[in-house]
């Protein structure tokens, strides 16, 4: 058995053994199947449309041992819930535990001979899997250089790719970060990186590289359009917040896409992307995927500091009215600032009489000390109002709009 890729080992053994099978990791992520025809069910269905075993299952199939297995275990099938016996074949290299070679087997009719071929699959599986590991920590060192401020390890980079053809076709490429956005706890790494890993291994080849720093990840991929980009972006989200949620960490997760650029300018759309999703962690208007060519004024303030001098450069004005205004005024004067001082369309926005935002604004004109028929005063407010809530300082924790006045 000579095959150079596991889609063509997994069609390759299931083709001589006459049964279904599939290569799953040390998690029960699916990494390749073969073709299945009548002799499936519903636990190898889920598996391969949503890329990994369910909980409930993964938890059923420990118990037959799977982790210390040395070698093929016997798995009976399952009526109550739904599942065909199977022969699994653990994946290893050198000893380390990759994954996990699977066959429908229901009638046990894979005799001796059989198993010995699966286990030579099995084999030749962790050889594979164990390039690929290496491969995919190559690339993500290569990307490092990539986007690193020294140009000798940009330049060092390039040639890299164009050598090996990482990143396949030249053309232009994005960046895309996906981070945590309010957890308490940092961001760990080795779940991160494995998400990561996740969202490439579903492409092809030369497409995307990704890396694992320690308080977000980034893809980088050739740019095959805003929808692909934003394709891209979710999937990233999705990968992360699934491992998130299994670790029981339930915390929100956000992402940034910064613009086209060639390869040799990839660190120029990494920092915006880094940016954009800055702003989506921090402001909730743009959803939790913030493209950076649609962040308006956010693209000017998202490059200003995230320090003490940030809050210090705010209008003394407005950091009056965030200490001494209650919600319900601050909250009416932001949405009448957001709608151009359209005073009908705030009232209808925030459900409110017309003398009660009129009030409201009265009132946060006397806090402040500022007129709100003056553009300069409104400019000013208005702006601090977005560098407040990039840098952390508003909201607060403060009441809902449906207050009186």
């Amino acid at each position: 058995m000579s095959v150079a890729t596991l889609q063509e080992l997994v069609e390759d053994v299931a083709q001589q053994l006459d049964s279904p099978a599939v290569i799953e990791d040390d998690e029960l992520r699916m990494v390749a199947y073969s073709p299945h025809g009548v002799l499936i069910d519903d636990i190898r269905r889920d598996s391969i449309l949503i890329k990994h075993a369910p909980a409930a299952v993964s938890d059923w199939l420990g118990r037959f041992g799977l982790k210390a297995a040395a070698g093929p275990v016997r798995i009976p099938g399952d009526q109550a819930r739904g599942i065909l016996g199977r022969l699994c074949v653990p994946v290893s290299y050198r000893g380390a535990r990759l994954g996990y070679l699977w066959l429908i087997d229901d009638d046990e009719r894979l005799g001796s001979t059989q198993v010995r071929t699966a286990a030579r699959a099995a084999d030749q599986a962790g050889l594979l899997m164990f390039g690929d590991m290496l491969g995919e920590r190559m690339a993500s060192g290569v990307l490092a250089h990539l986007l690193s401020p020294v140009d000798e390890l940009r330049a060092e980079a390039m040639l890299h790719i164009d050598d090996s053809g990482l990143l396949g076709l030249c053309g232009p490429v994005i960046a895309v970060v996906v981070r945590t956005a309010g957890a308490a706890a940092p961001l760990p790494q080795a779940v991160l990186a494995e998400s990561l890993r996740d969202v490439t291994r579903g492409r092809s080849a030369g497409t995307v590289i990704g890396l694992a720093n320690p308080d977000h990840g980034v893809l980088v991929a050739h740019d095959q359009g805003a929808a692909a980009g934003r394709e891209l972006a979710d999937a990233a989200r999705a990968s992360l917040l699934l491992r998130l949620q299994t670790g029981g960490a339930g915390v929100s997760v956000v992402a940034g896409i910064g613009d086209p650029a060639i390869l040799a300018d990839a660190r120029g759309s990494y920092r915006q992307a880094k940016k954009a999703a800055r702003v989506a962690a921090t402001i909730g208007r743009t959803g939790p995927v913030a493209r950076w060519q649609d962040l308006g004024v956010y693209r000017t303030l998202a490059q200003l500091p995230t320090d003490a001098d940030a809050a210090a450069s705010l209008d003394p004005r407005l950091a009056a009215l965030l200490d001494q205004a209650d919600g319900p005024v601050i909250t009416t004067l932001e949405t009448y600032l957001d709608l151009a001082g359209d005073a009908k369309a705030s009232a209808e926005r925030l459900s409110l009489h017309r003398g009660t935002l009129y009030y409201r604004l009265q009132k946060a004109e006397r806090i402040a000390g500022v007129d709100l028929r003056s553009g300069c005063d409104r400019l000013a407010l208005h702006l601090g109002f977005k560098l407040a809530r990039l840098i952390g300082l508003y909201p607060k924790q403060v009441p809902g709009t449906a207050a009186g006045p």
